[in-house]
């Protein structure tokens, strides 16, 4: 690097979660900061608010990589970008897997979103509004986000989960051919 010159780099790793780095991209801590600047007699609100949003990425990517990794895949990073993320693995050897794993990440988010969405439809909000707004973002907008992410377009999930089924119905195929092979004798 010259003297006097600086790089900014695209990302920047906030954490590691279960030996994985987390990467966030520039661009989510200006957005931060002018929702900040944006709401400064709440701010408190506002960081929690964004905290509980990034939680929805976090959740959705890791558990990607959880059902990479229980699926015998390495689990490399998981990157943060405004509206969405990225979990990097190791690339799945067959289409199940491959379903599997982008099932994941949707059943990690409803997993955290149903109980919170039942509590508040049970209980209702509570008078403290950051604690409100965790309840919104990481429940019922948490669920909103996971269905969209299923409808079967590119880049979502829904583009490779819904392919599960034909996979699921070829795997046992394969399966059952191999138990059935024909009894040939040696003679």
């Amino acid at each position: 690097m010259m003297p006097g010159s600086f790089k900014v780099s695209r990302f920047t790793r906030i954490t590691r979660v279960h030996r994985v780095d987390v990467y966030v991209h520039w661009s989510v801590f200006l957005i931060g900061a002018v929702m900040l600047l944006g709401t400064l007699r709440k701010p408190l609100a506002t960081v929690v608010g964004l905290a509980a949003y990034l939680s929805v990425l976090i959740i959705h990517e890791a558990g990607h990589l959880i059902m990479a990794r229980r699926m015998g895949y390495d689990a490399l990073s998981i990157e943060l970008y405004p509206f969405f993320g990225i979990a990097r693995f190791e690339r799945p050897g067959s289409r199940f897997d491959r379903a599997a794993i982008a099932w994941g990440g949707v059943l990690a988010q409803a997993a955290v979103a149903a109980p919170l969405v039942v509590c508040v439809a049970v209980l209702g909000y509570t008078p403290f509004e950051p604690l409100n707004a965790v309840l919104v973002i990481l429940g019922g907008l948490s669920l909103v986000i996971a269905a969209v992410n299923l409808l079967p377009l590119y880049p979502l999930d829904g583009s490779v989960a819904w392919d599960v089924i034909p996979a699921f119905i070829e795997l046992r195929q394969i399966r059952k051919s191999r138990r059935v092979l024909p009894y040939r004798s040696s003679r």
